[in-house]
């Protein structure tokens, strides 16, 4: 499987962040993820990690995908999608000063 990047749109209500699958037998899908303009206002995320959170979350959402649950061709990520994935891709040293402050 392939996942390839489209680019993004800036939308009224986000971002929006297209992405081409093909997968076995020339089977291509289009999907769109999208991550609201909030996220991004709030400090969830930096502009420059928005298109790999959602190839990461287009990957994972592939793999629990199954025949009986196709998964939609519009995803909308979550706060809990970001955080989980700035906490993998956060700094050590700064993933360690938000657990201290976060226990205070």
């Amino acid at each position: 499987m392939l996942i390839q990047y489209c680019g993004f749109q800036a939308q009224p209500y986000g971002r929006d962040y297209a992405y081409r699958v093909i997968g076995g037998a020339s089977e291509r899908r289009e999907f769109t993820l999208t991550i609201s303009n909030q996220a991004f206002a709030d400090k969830r995320l930096p502009y420059q990690a928005a298109a790999d959170v959602c190839y990461q979350t287009l990957q994972k959402a592939l793999d629990l995908e199954t025949l009986e649950q196709p998964l939609s061709s519009n995803l909308t990520l979550s706060y809990r999608d970001l955080d989980e994935y700035l906490e993998k891709h956060r700094p050590a040293k700064e993933r360690i000063r938000r657990t201290v402050e976060g226990s205070s």
